[in-house]
């Protein structure tokens, strides 16, 4: 009985991978000028997510571990908190973009580069974002001045395992795993699309099978592979966008793709259950909970300084422009709360105006 108990735990957490976990993140990269990335929040709940600015010096911290590295920002930046703590997805004014997805395979915790600082999972975004300008900068300081730790406790979103990836204005990118202790990067403009579990190297493995494919061969489920298929496949066929509201019509189009509608059951039996055992006594606003669905997506227009945010609660999108932002020394940070609420809030377009700063 014990060892079918382990099994059944087993089989939920990799169908809790495969489908209720599931984000996927494109980069459209093969045309100059429209360096534009987007992705999904795929997830039971929305995070309640804030908006938050940051100019350059401000004081962080990579973690709660006595060798946790500190710094000043250098960039200012653009980044969705989840729950207004965890800083997830977000844009630097460098033009350099990083998003974490949900991800696990092993030991999250990097076991080479000892005696290096420890960037637990709550820093990687905004470490990444507060001091590089290029993906190429920041993998080579992940690479030797850090030692990456997806801190576990308690299990909510915050702390959750997660992936990296990260894309800037020239078309690099760039996607980062612990796999039981080991950091595997894949770096190169090849690298245009993240879902979730099995690795990058075993999907790109997958991704072969579908090089000569035709359209009607392309999965249409909602696994990680299929999604990375399918992502991938889009991209592909991306035609030449004309102006940049185009680019970034046809880059969400592409994620849109890979979306849920809200309230869509998972037929795997006991997996809606352990999910809000373990995830949902976390939920701040536990009224937004609306079931498994896409509740927000992003997305980051490198080429022009635009970030925009689609709720799933609103059939309008938002945005910041980075060239009406002041980032410079001694600006506060400024947050707008609860951006979910945006359309009941009757909001549209530019929200820099909603931003209030930090007391």
């Amino acid at each position: 009985m014990k060892s079918t108990a382990v099994l059944l735990g087993l089989t939920a957490g990799a169908m809790f991978m495969g489908s209720t976990s599931a984000c996927t993140r494109a980069f459209l990269n093969q045309y100059p000028g429209y360096m534009v990335s987007a992705r999904n929040l795929d997830f039971f709940g929305p995070v309640d997510p804030a908006l938050v600015i940051t100019p350059r010096g401000v004081k962080r911290s990579g973690g709660d571990d006595p060798t946790s590295p500190h710094w000043k920002t250098r960039y200012g930046s653009v980044v969705v908190y989840a729950d207004n703590k965890f800083p997830m997805d977000g844009m630097n004014e460098a033009g350099l973009a990083a998003h974490t997805q949900y991800y696990t395979n092993g030991v999250q915790e990097q076991k080479d580069n000892q005696g290096k600082p420890v960037l637990e999972s709550r820093g990687w975004v905004t470490y990444i974002l507060d001091n590089f300008s290029s993906v190429n900068d920041a993998v080579n300081a992940i690479q030797n001045d850090v030692r990456l730790k997806a801190k576990k406790l308690p299990i909510d979103y915050a702390t959750d395992t997660k992936h990296i990836a990260l894309e800037d204005k020239s078309g690099d990118s760039a996607i980062i795993e612990i796999d039981d202790g080991k950091v595997n990067i894949y770096h190169g403009k090849q690298y245009r699309v993240m879902t979730n579990p099995p690795s990058i190297a075993e999907q790109m493995k997958n991704l072969d099978k579908y090089k000569n494919a035709d359209l009607e061969d392309i999965p249409g489920g909602q696994d990680a592979d299929e999604r990375f298929v399918r992502a991938s496949y889009d991209l592909d066929h991306v035609p030449q966008p004309d102006y940049k509201a185009q680019a970034q019509g046809f880059v969400l189009a592409v994620v849109n793709n890979n979306a849920e509608a809200p309230g869509m059951p998972d037929d795997k039996a006991g997996v809606d259950a352990a999910i809000m055992r373990d995830y949902g006594q976390y939920t701040v606003r536990k009224q937004d909970n609306k079931g498994n669905a896409t509740y927000f997506q992003t997305i980051a227009d490198m080429s022009h300084g635009e970030y925009y945010f689609k709720s799933l609660f609103a059939p309008t999108i938002v945005y910041v422009n980075f060239k009406e932002i002041n980032f410079k020394a001694g600006a506060p940070v400024k947050r707008v709360l609860h951006v979910n609420d945006y359309g009941k809030k009757g909001w549209e377009g530019n929200v820099l105006k909603y931003a209030v700063a930090d007391k």
